[in-house]
């Protein structure tokens, strides 16, 4: 069977696997974490969307007292914080961007993929409607391969009155999104491709887009203990610089690339305009 990129991929036994490899001193910090809702979600379901989301929301939750305790303070490392920057960064990105747009712009179309829980969307719909921007002409769309996946991101769109047209399927192939787009969202998805992939998933946005369109992704770089963690969680992570990230956009046809990082450094912002 063909290896598929934008599915959660569901881990093995990590306690049995630490003892299989005679790491028996591990298994306390193991358990341990797992009574964290933000680190059982990412044992269990390794880079899932809710994993994600949870650092996204920002509310600490676990289990037996001490579990919300201990996912108040991974929520508050530094790599953490770092990963939830991105999430700020497509937001405040598309926000501004349907404020250059303006009301009378013809029809706008936005696209989050994998779209997981499309709280970038949403949040800068909220916004721009908050400084009296109109949304009658934006059509917001997510594309995601698990079906549940998308029901749940149409349901949350909703919730804030907002309608998301889904579109299930690979993210790598042009088939799936049945349509061309203004403004392309995706972050914390390039992490698990190789860089051949990666510039295969480029590509597709740069033809899906129309001239003038904008595309905003992230990348990361590795740090100690969030690397020893992701590790544990049996997480494949492939670690980028903005440079790196810039040329692989470059190699898939973006001419004007703009590259940034969030306060820590840890993570890079790409923004590429066609």
């Amino acid at each position: 069977m063909a290896e598929v990129y934008n599915r959660t991929r569901r881990s093995s036994s990590i306690g049995g696997k630490l003892l299989r490899s005679g790491r028996v001193l591990e298994l306390p910090i193991y358990w341990l974490l797992r009574t964290s809702d933000l680190a059982r979600e990412g044992f269990e379901n390794s880079g899932s969307y809710r994993f994600a989301d949870h650092i996204y929301r920002n509310r600490a939750s676990g289990r037996y007292g001490i579990g919300s305790l201990l996912d108040c303070q991974l929520l508050r490392m530094r790599a953490v914080q770092a990963f939830r920057a991105r999430f700020f960064k497509a937001r405040d990105e598309l926000s501004a961007f349907l404020q250059q747009r303006g009301p009378n712009a013809r029809q706008v179309d936005v696209l989050s993929v994998p779209c997981g829980i499309p709280r970038e969307l949403v949040d800068a719909a909220k916004t721009y409607g908050a400084e009296g921007g109109a949304l009658t002409n934006v059509r917001f769309h997510a594309v995601d391969l698990d079906r549940e996946v998308l029901q749940n991101a149409v349901a949350f769109a909703a919730d804030s009155g907002i309608t998301l047209l889904p579109h299930q399927g690979d993210a790598l192939e042009c088939a799936t999104y049945q349509g061309t787009f203004d403004f392309v969202t995706s972050t914390g998805f390039g992490e698990f491709l190789d860089d051949l992939k990666l510039t295969q998933f480029y590509s597709v946005v740069f033809q899906l887009l129309r001239p003038g369109g904008v595309f905003v992704t992230s990348s990361m770089r590795r740090t100690s203990v969030a690397g020893y963690l992701l590790d544990l969680a049996e997480l494949l992570v492939h670690y980028r610089t903005a440079d790196e990230i810039a040329a692989i956009a470059h190699k898939a046809g973006f001419a004007n690339v703009k590259t940034s990082k969030d306060k820590s450094g840890i993570q890079a912002f790409l923004k590429a305009v066609k």
